[in-house]
């Protein structure tokens, strides 16, 4: 007899991705002003990139009018938290500030030209709401280059090779001391290119290449 496995309901998915898209979304540098609103709420976070770095001009493209093609989507919890408040520093405000921290570590990237979106939930839901968002969304730094999410490694992994993020994006002190990685900007472009083009299509975002071919 075959085991028998539970499935979300795909109404309840659908629902939290237009939940999703019903946030407003805003600067990242603004994120200290939504300390007291943010404070304690753990739940999912997207970033969008709106800059000039070349390997992402579908992705800035996509998002010239609104937030429509996030580079990355993250989860944000605090351990032993049944509801959706836990700690002050914690949560969401803590995470979105960590990533905040390694755009400004970057050589490559600005801080201005990020924006963010949050979707607050109670802690059961979290980590299911991430594995949703970025099925549905697929962003680059998720699903293509690894590496922006991570902390810094501990005595014993300072062997692993360099993220693929932190190699195309140096200036994070942990990653200088790891061996480097051979992923370039050339190699990767094709693949992002296309990445950014297949998702366009399926978000509804605007799109490059529908641009050149009018």
């Amino acid at each position: 007899m075959p085991l028998e496995v539970f499935q979300a309901p795909a109404t309840l998915r659908e629902q939290l991705i237009e939940f999703q898209v019903r946030q407003q979304c805003h600067p990242l540098t603004e994120l200290e002003q939504f300390k007291e609103e943010l404070a304690g709420y753990v739940g999912v976070y997207l970033l969008y990139y709106r800059g000039q770095f070349p390997l992402y001009s579908g992705i800035t493209y996509a998002n010239q009018d609104l937030c429509c093609m996030p580079i990355y989507i993250g989860k944000a919890e605090n351990p032993g938290k049944r509801t959706g408040k836990g700690s002050v520093t914690g949560g969401l405000i803590g995470r979105l500030r960590e990533h905040r921290s390694s755009i400004r570590s970057s050589a490559n990237l600005d801080v201005t030209d990020f924006d963010f979106t949050v979707v607050a939930m109670a802690v059961d839901l979290v980590a299911w709401g991430e594995a949703v968002l970025i099925r549905h969304f697929q962003p680059v730094w998720c699903s293509v280059i690894s590496g922006f999410g991570i902390h810094a490694p501990g005595k014993g992994r300072l062997a692993q090779m360099r993220s693929m993020w932190d190699e195309i994006h140096p200036g994070r002190s942990f990653a200088v001391q790891l061996p480097i990685n051979l992923v370039t900007v050339a190699s990767l472009q094709p693949q992002v290119a296309q990445h950014c083009q297949n998702l366009a299509v399926r978000l509804g975002c605007p799109s490059q290449l529908s641009e050149d071919a009018e």
